[in-house]
C-alpha cells in the first residue's frame, strides 16, 4: 500500500471516530433533557412551590388536654348510676383527667374501673366520706407526684386540696391539677380558704389548672358571688375560666318544704381557675347538661359536670 492509501485510510478512521463520539454525546443529552426538563417559568413556580412546601406550623399538632370535674354527691347518689354516667361521659376516653369531689372511699376505686384501667387515680386523706379524687390517662401521662395542701384544710374538719403534678408522656410538658371542695356552712372558714389558695398559688412556677366545687354562690344576673369569691380573685393570682353560657351547677330543694322548684336558679357553685403559667393558655369552659339531669333523683348527683378545655402557647 503506497503512502496516499496510508494517509486515505488512516483519514476515514478519524471520520468514523469523530461521527461516533458525536452520537454518543447527543444520545446522553437526549437523555438528561428527558429527567430534567427545561424549568418552568411565571405563576406556575409559584403554584408548584406553595403546594409542595407546607408551613411549619401546619406541621405541628396543637398540645391541648380534656378535663372534666363534678361533684358526685357522695352519699345522696348510688356508685352505679355515677359509674354508668361517667363511662358514658367518656366514650372513646374523651377525657384525660378527671376531678371529682365528694367521693366516697369505697367508690375510688369503682370510678377508676368505670373509665378503664388504663385509668390511674390519686385521692385525699382528708373530707372523711366525701374525699377528692383525680383521675388521669396513664398512656398519656406520668404521675410525677401528688400532695395535699393541708393547711387549707382548717382545723381538719374540711378537704384539703388535692394536687397531682403530671407529665405528658409523648412531649414533656407539665402542669398541676388541682382539684378543691371549699366549705360550705360557715362562710368565714371558706373565705380563709380562698385567701390561702392565693398565697398558695402566688409562689407556683408550673400551669397550674384548679377545678372543682367552690361554694362561691356566682350570681348570673349580678355577676358577683360571695365574698370568698372576692377573695379569691384577688391580686389577680388567679383567672377565673368563665363557661361559654352561664348555666346553673346545682340543684337545690330545701327538704323541709319542697315544691319541686330550685330555690337557687341562676347561679353556679362549680369553678375553674388558672394560675402561674397557666394563664397563657388557651382554656374554654363548659357547662354539661344532659336529658333528665335536673331534678335529681336519689340515684343521682345534685351537680352538673363541666369540662375544660386547654391548650398549651
Amino acid at each position: 500500500m503506497d503512502c496516499f492509501s496510508n494517509f486515505k485510510y488512516l483519514l476515514i478512521l478519524i471520520c468514523l471516530s469523530l461521527a461516533s463520539t458525536a452520537c454518543t454525546a447527543f444520545g446522553e443529552e437526549g437523555a438528561r433533557s428527558k429527567v430534567n426538563p427545561e424549568p418552568a417559568t411565571g405563576p406556575t413556580i409559584g403554584k408548584t412551590t406553595a403546594t409542595a412546601v407546607p408551613a411549619a406550623n401546619q406541621l405541628v399538632a396543637a398540645v391541648q388536654y380534656h378535663l372534666l370535674s363534678w361533684n358526685v354527691e357522695s352519699d345522696g347518689a348510688t356508685s352505679k348510676v355515677i359509674c354508668e354516667q361517667l363511662a358514658e361521659l367518656n366514650q372513646n376516653d374523651h377525657y384525660d383527667i378527671f376531678t371529682l369531689s365528694e367521693v366516697l372511699p369505697a367508690d375510688l376505686k369503682k370510678f377508676r374501673y368505670a373509665l378503664g384501667k388504663h385509668y390511674k387515680y390519686v385521692y385525699s386523706k382528708s373530707g372523711f366520706s366525701d374525699r377528692l379524687e383525680i383521675l388521669y390517662n396513664e398512656n398519656k401521662f406520668e404521675l410525677v407526684r401528688h400532695f395535699e395542701i393541708k393547711e387549707i384544710n382548717i382545723l381538719n374538719r374540711y378537704r384539703a386540696p388535692l394536687v397531682a403534678h403530671l407529665k405528658d408522656r409523648a412531649n414533656g410538658t407539665e402542669f398541676l391539677v388541682m382539684v378543691n371542695h371549699l366549705a360550705r356552712g360557715k362562710a368565714e372558714i371558706r373565705q380563709k380558704q380562698a385567701a390561702m389558695l392565693v398565697d398558695w398559688a402566688r409562689d407556683q412556677t408550673l400551669p397550674v389548672f384548679a377545678l372543682g366545687d367552690y361554694n362561691f354562690d356566682f350570681v348570673f344576673k349580678t355577676r358577683k358571688g360571695n365574698p370568698a369569691f372576692s377573695n379569691m380573685l384577688k391580686d389577680n393570682i388567679w383567672r377565673w375560666v368563665e363557661p361559654v353560657e352561664l348555666i346553673d351547677t346545682n340543684w337545690y330543694d330545701n327538704p323541709r318544704n319542697p315544691d319541686g322548684i330550685d330555690d337557687y336558679p341562676g347561679s353556679i357553685l362549680d369553678f375553674a381557675f388558672v394560675a402561674a403559667s397557666a394563664k397563657n393558655w388557651k382554656s374554654t369552659c363548659r357547662v354539661l347538661v344532659r336529658e333528665g339531669d335536673f331534678p335529681d333523683d336519689k340515684t343521682t348527683s345534685d351537680h352538673r359536670p363541666f369540662e375544660m378545655t386547654i391548650v398549651k402557647p
